[in-house]
């Protein structure tokens, strides 16, 4: 096992687990803060896990030395930045991150912790709290990289553009009501206000749900036969795109052809919008990817009002 080399970090708060990088201890849940030296002014060399982590550092600017990936490429909407960066599959691979001879590794506790010895074993590692939403993931990341500025700036900049894309979609849908709708493989499913993509699309862009979805309930599983409950005035649908697309592919090209999906009031309005692709996977779980397919939808939705 190669030694990790010894940099410094900013200071890490709100309770980050720290990890020495040298050997295990036994209480592995530290809360003392790293000193803070001078690594801004050298190049650390990352590595975040978690399929989700690898869009945050590069919301702060950073690229990582290997990252992981839940697809054969990572997400165009990271703009060739990671071309070169070295693919781990999208599971922990502690030999993947060996090779990558990173400087410090930044961690999911819920998923993590488990291997925290492991990992603590190639380089200093740094496990993030288990958190509601991914703005305080975030605020942790900027704390572990000493970039907590960029790190509220990007905050910032989001909440500009969600407010953007509110406004923009208010005097062509005002009051009508919404529902999103995914297939994936052979299931169906409503995704409602409580869900997380469901505060974005509901909470954040302003798009009414339809009054008849459960209010305590994220998602529900949901049949052709009891669309016609919903019968939303507009249906943001998004048709799997990964390893089940096929089948769910067919689950679509058969409802379309069904009397009932014919006779819901969005798909006579054509007020139906196919979105989302293997690049939604993150959508909600990072800025980037959720301003991504929030794009997308807005998009979407201005081409079928013919305003685009």
């Amino acid at each position: 096992m190669k030694r990790a080399r010894k940099w410094g970090f900013a200071a890490i708060a709100l309770s980050l687990l720290l990890v020495a990088a040298c050997g295990a201890k036994e209480d592995n849940t530290l809360n003392n803060p790293v000193a803070q030296t001078d690594a801004a002014e050298k190049t650390l060399r990352v590595v975040a896990t978690t399929v989700t982590y690898p869009d945050f550092l590069y919301s702060l600017g950073v690229i990582p030395v290997a990252a992981e990936n839940a697809n054969a490429e990572f997400p165009s909407y990271l703009n060739g930045a990671f071309d070169a960066v070295p693919k781990l599959g999208g599971v922990l691979n502690l030999e993947g991150i060996l090779a990558a001879e990173p400087d410090l590794i930044i961690g999911a506790n819920w998923r993590d912790a488990k291997n925290v010895d492991q990992l603590a074993k190639i380089a200093e590692t740094v496990l993030l709290p288990d958190r509601d939403n991914w703005r305080d993931e975030l605020r942790d990341m900027g704390d572990a990289l000493g970039k907590k500025e960029q790190a509220e700036q990007v905050i910032a900049d989001y909440e500009e553009q969600i407010k953007i894309a509110n406004e923009s979609l208010k005097p062509l849908v005002g009051s009508e009501t919404f529902m999103y709708m995914r297939i994936i493989g052979k299931d169906s499913y409503v995704m409602g206000p409580l869900a997380s993509r469901g505060k974005v699309i509901h909470g954040e862009l302003g798009l009414n749900s339809v009054a008849a979805f459960p209010k305590d309930e994220e998602s529900i599983a949901i049949s052709l036969e009891m669309l016609p409950e919903f019968n939303p005035d507009h249906i943001i649908l998004q048709v799997e795109a990964g390893d089940d697309a096929a089948s769910a592919q067919k689950i679509y090209e058969d409802m379309k052809t069904n009397a009932v999906w014919k006779g819901l009031k969005a798909v006579k309005e054509n007020h139906v919008y196919l979105v989302g692709d293997k690049d939604w996977m993150n959508f909600s779980f990072s800025p980037v990817a959720t301003l991504n397919a929030v794009n997308e939808i807005v998009e979407t939705i201005k081409q079928h009002n013919g305003t685009e």
